[in-house]
């Protein structure tokens, strides 16, 4: 309009025909243009939509070994006639969920570019002078509707595939690989613990462990952490030092010279009776001389439920939280068991699709070896850790009786005495200060409320 204006206006006020014309003619071919970009507008947005119905509906249906499980949940949630599980979230809020996070997600997949995502975090608000490590936060869309009550705390235990779960879930880990959101698991996992660090809400009522036999963590913790590795991914700032006494004042550059002549005594004249001593603490958790041995199961088992009891389960004395466990040996099974507690079908997981981000560090020989007499030792220094490995498995609630002694049978490989006793020799230690010191919180109550300090004093 604003051009046939102009134009009619030159010849009222008695402009060349001829011009006036061609003006009229570029009027007609500018409309035609802007006609057309809206029509190609309107077409891409039809075919994107084709196409984003296509993608979605291929993630609604899919199989777990065999077993169809996309049954129809539509309007069956509210009035408990539908014959699968009751999902925590309904269809209509999971779909509310998913939409907004798979129109976005079609244009980028998450970890192709590091956009943080703003939300509350309880770390934050607890340390307000200390920086949230990048890891903590999340590199998918954040919805704030999210009921705390139902959003999922991510335990990140290192050494257990922590990682690769951690990147699926869109945290900010080293990711090696893009990754498709497959399902609600990774839009309600909204916060993570993990070491020195809780940016969880308080009143989560829903925790991620995931977990691996615990003699397998330990082997791949003690590989990781050797100093002599060069990648920078194996270097840790924690506990460089302790570490440093235990790799090289006392020698023990493989888990099999640690179990030989730490915890065997096999050359009592070449180590010493503190070299013994430290090669104990390390595997027991005791000593911060391996820093994912530190941060163990206890360590996350005891930050959660404020105990250093093995009844990790919603069943638990003055216990409202429950756990889900991904074990690092099933992980597409186990996030396809979650999902189908979260919403009943959306989002199946092919193991596939499991990402491995594993960092390359350089090997020495023999590195991963271990006799028999070492696992032994070991899985006896480890009894402890292993009773709450299987405790925490007990406790899930994405698990059953199969599930747990499929474990229990994978743990016999390694460890045989200690996955069918339920006792150790060695008392269980209590990382009540340990906990303290990094959260500023009372591990004496199964709350584990927070107390009115800090790291750097009172606020």
């Amino acid at each position: 309009m604003l051009a046939y204006d102009e134009e009619e206006q030159d010849g009222l006020m008695g402009g060349s025909p001829s011009k006036t014309h061609a003006k009229q003619q570029r009027a007609v071919l500018v409309g035609k243009g802007w006609f057309a970009v809206l029509l190609s507008v309107t077409a891409a947005a039809f075919a994107a939509g084709y196409v984003f119905h296509a993608w979605s509906s291929s993630h609604v249906v899919r199989n777990v070994n065999g077993v169809d499980v996309s049954y129809d949940i539509s309007g069956e949630i509210e009035d408990g006639t539908s014959d699968g599980p009751s999902p925590l979230f309904n269809a209509s809020f999971t779909e509310y969920l998913t939409s907004g996070m798979k129109n976005i997600l079609q244009k980028n997949k998450f970890g192709m570019k590091k956009t943080y995502y703003v939300y509350d975090s309880p770390y934050s608000l607890r340390w307000p002078d200390e920086v949230r490590p990048s890891w903590a936060k999340k590199i998918i869309p954040f919805n704030k509707n999210i009921p705390i009550d139902k959003q999922i705390c991510f335990v990140h235990v290192g050494k257990a595939g922590g990682s690769t779960v951690g990147c699926m879930l869109g945290f900010n880990l080293h990711c090696e690989s893009k990754n498709d959101i497959i399902g609600l698991l990774p839009i309600v996992t909204t916060h993570t613990l993990h070491r020195g660090v809780n940016d969880c809400v308080d009143d989560s009522k829903y925790y991620l462990f995931v977990v691996r036999d615990p003699l397998s963590r330990v082997l791949s913790a003690f590989n990781y952490e050797r100093p002599n590795a060069t990648d920078p991914k194996a270097h840790r700032s924690f506990g460089q030092f302790n570490r440093n006494k235990l790799y090289e004042e006392c020698n023990f550059q493989t888990l099999e010279a640690l179990a030989q002549n730490g915890l065997l005594e096999r050359n009592p004249d070449q180590v010493s009776d503190t070299c013994r001593a430290r090669a104990v603490d390390a595997i027991s958790g005791v000593g911060s001389y391996i820093a994912h041995g530190y941060f163990n199961y206890q360590y996350y088992a005891q930050s959660v439920f404020g105990t250093k009891e093995d009844n990790f389960s919603s069943t638990a004395p003055n216990s409202n939280k429950n756990i889900l466990v991904i074990r690092n040996e099933h992980i597409a099974d186990d996030w396809n068991k979650i999902n189908i507690l979260l919403e009943g079908h959306y989002g199946v997981l092919q193991s596939s699709e499991v990402p491995r981000n594993n960092p390359t560090i350089p090997k020495i020989p023999n590195e991963k070896y271990l006799s028999d007499d070492s696992k032994t030792a070991l899985c006896a220094v480890l009894c402890n850790e292993i009773q709450i490995y299987k405790e925490l498995i007990r406790g899930a609630i994405n698990l059953n009786d199969d599930d747990m002694e499929q474990s229990i049978e994978e743990l016999r490989r390694t460890c045989p005495s200690e996955a069918i006793e339920e006792t150790c020799l060695r008392e269980r230690p209590d990382f009540h200060k340990r906990i303290f010191n990094a959260f500023g919180a009372s591990a004496d109550s199964a709350s584990l409320e927070p107390l009115k300090t800090s790291k750097l004093g009172p606020t």
